[in-house]
């Protein structure tokens, strides 16, 4: 839903994993940007992206949809936005700030990882603009932390990491501007000098575990689930569609049909609105409040409805008379068995007891949200968790 206030997306055609010049930053493959070891690695290629593409800039505004969500929340109608986006676009539409749950962080703030002092976004904007922004706050005895400071050099060079994706011999020369070793730039005498990493989850990072938390006080309290804007091909907020009580209606806002399974079972959306999300959520906005507001709004966009000229070939087993079109609605059939399966989820899952990536098989609760063990925990574990009332059933993470 931010495309249209000019962020790229991740994994359409036209998305930002589809058109990166990772050569250029020096990456190894486009999705090394939001790894968490690349970054670990060598910072440089993200923040120069942030920095080419005013990726934090707060000259960006919120869309009509997200402006829409705050009308929701201002009618008393929203309990909770679970957000896969990480521009805080949400918040600056009006939204209540302790309505909104960063599934994947925010640029808001920022965290040094090497003392853990936590910055907002405005204190690093000036060390963006000019490269890696290093932590700058004096170290104190017993390593606490202050804001005083002198010019060093003398800084710990992060240890050599290597990223979670795979790497091919094509791939591993890097561009003349990022081909040396990285190292941190100097900090004044007596600082940190660790290097700054936004407080966004990165690709190899564990989802907070105050997102499964609400999830579980959202589930009986939710009426309805509305999932817009997404491709829906990332776990686990991607589970969410199968979590919630198979009761409340869960409607689609999107350009075209996106689906998971539940098992062995595709869920299928009681209704699909499919168009430009500013084009449909503006259209319901109008229809709840019976007004017009095309004629107040120079931006405003069209929400009337399109027919379908393809012979319903991309419905991809959702019931015909449960979508409404929308200008902008993508009605392209899938023309290959790669095409028409269910997008890959790409997850990387920690065992919430002893917090390893877990290998092969995974033992997953099925009464919480994202609470799974590696084989090792299991047999203890699965004992005391919940008092041992919970039950689990064993997936694969590959």
């Amino acid at each position: 839903i931010s495309v249209s206030c000019g962020i790229p997306d991740f994994r359409s055609k036209d998305g930002l994993y589809n058109n990166l010049n990772y050569h250029e930053l020096g990456l190894t493959c486009a999705e090394d940007l939001f790894d968490i070891n690349a970054f670990s690695d060598d910072p440089r290629p993200f923040w120069t992206f942030v920095r080419r593409n005013n990726f934090a800039s707060d000259k960006i505004v919120p869309s009509a949809s997200h402006l829409f969500l705050a009308w929701l929340d201002r009618q008393h109608m929203l309990l909770r936005i679970y957000t896969q986006n990480i521009d805080g676009l949400e918040s600056q539409a009006g939204v209540d700030e302790e309505k909104i749950v960063y599934a994947h962080g925010s640029f808001t703030g920022a965290t040094c990882m090497k003392c853990k002092a936590k910055y907002q976004s405005s204190e690093i904007a000036s060390d963006v603009k000019a490269g890696v922004p290093v932590c700058h706050r004096r170290i104190a005895k017993k390593g606490k932390v202050s804001r005083n400071a002198t010019k060093t050099n003398s800084i710990e060079i992060p240890p050599e990491r290597r990223s979670s994706r795979k790497r091919t011999s094509t791939q591993s020369t890097l561009s003349n501007n990022m081909a040396e070793k990285f190292y941190p730039p100097p900090v004044e005498k007596g600082c940190c000098g660790g290097i700054i990493k936004p407080n966004i989850t990165f690709f190899g990072e564990k989802l907070d575990n105050n997102i499964s938390r609400r999830l579980e006080e959202d589930y009986k309290k939710a009426d309805a689930l509305i999932v817009m804007g997404t491709s829906l091909s990332v776990a686990p907020m991607s589970k969410l569609v199968g979590f919630l009580p198979e009761n409340i209606p869960r409607i689609l806002i999107n350009r075209d049909i996106v689906q998971v399974r539940k098992q062995d079972e595709i869920c299928l959306f009681d209704a699909c609105l499919l168009g430009n999300c500013d084009a449909v959520t503006q259209a319901i906005k109008d229809k709840i409040s019976n007004t017009d507001t095309k004629s107040k709004d120079k931006n405003h966009q069209s929400g009337r409805l399109v027919t379908d000229d393809n012979n319903g070939t991309w419905l991809k087993n959702q019931p015909r008379e449960s979508v409404l079109l929308f200008e902008g609605a993508l009605l392209s059939a899938p023309t290959t068995k790669e095409e028409a399966a269910l997008p890959p989820q790409n997850v990387v899952v920690h065992c919430d007891h002893c917090e390893n990536e877990i290998k092969g098989n995974m033992f997953c609760c099925k009464s919480c949200f994202d609470f799974d063990l590696c084989g090792d925990c299991y047999p203890e574990v699965n004992l005391t968790h919940a008092a041992g009332k919970h039950e689990f059933e064993i997936e694969r993470t590959s």
